[in-house]
């Protein structure tokens, strides 16, 4: 064998070791990108479920406090689904986290807050409740900017450190 063929085997096995290794990086890239959006994209749909489930409880909880539904049909319903959103906003939450807690925290307190005695406590609290889950969302809502900016998650950066 001559020297060119040497380098024509030379270049094909270059060729061919280059085209594995893109293959094997594209398929990597894929993969990975295909996770962060599916991520992403789920974070932004638990988004707007909280803001959907809090105004939700925030507002029957409103109706039911100031329209004396107490003892009525309508008011057993509508109890029923406080208390519901209730637990179901609690189901959403991290336990682990600041504002999560926050949250908790204050939905637990409002059912000691609806009797007669206490309106102003009881709207205090649901501001406090609004205020609390409008950190909450934004705090998720800055994890998911950075996540589609940099192609990384954020939750996973955190578990690592």
């Amino acid at each position: 064998m001559e020297t060119k063929d040497y380098v024509l085997v030379f270049g094909v096995a270059a060729t061919l070791f280059l085209g594995i290794w893109n293959l094997i990086q594209t398929h990597r890239s894929t993969r990975k990108t295909s996770f962060i959006n599916t991520v992403t994209s789920q974070r932004i749909q638990w988004i707007e479920q909280l803001r959907q489930d809090v105004a939700a409880f925030c507002g029957c909880t409103h109706t039911w406090y100031t329209s004396n539904l107490e003892h009525k049909p309508q008011g057993v319903e509508m109890l029923t689904e406080v208390d519901r959103l209730r637990y179901l906003i609690r189901l959403r939450l991290n336990p682990n986290d600041t504002y999560d807690r926050k949250v908790a925290a204050i939905l637990k307190r409002i059912p000691e807050l609806t009797h007669s005695s206490r309106p102003a406590e009881l709207l205090t609290a649901l501001e406090e409740l609004t205020a609390a889950t409008q950190l909450l969302i934004k705090e998720e809502w800055e994890k998911v900017k950075w996540e589609a900016k940099n192609g990384d998650l954020v939750e996973m950066k955190r578990l690592i450190e």
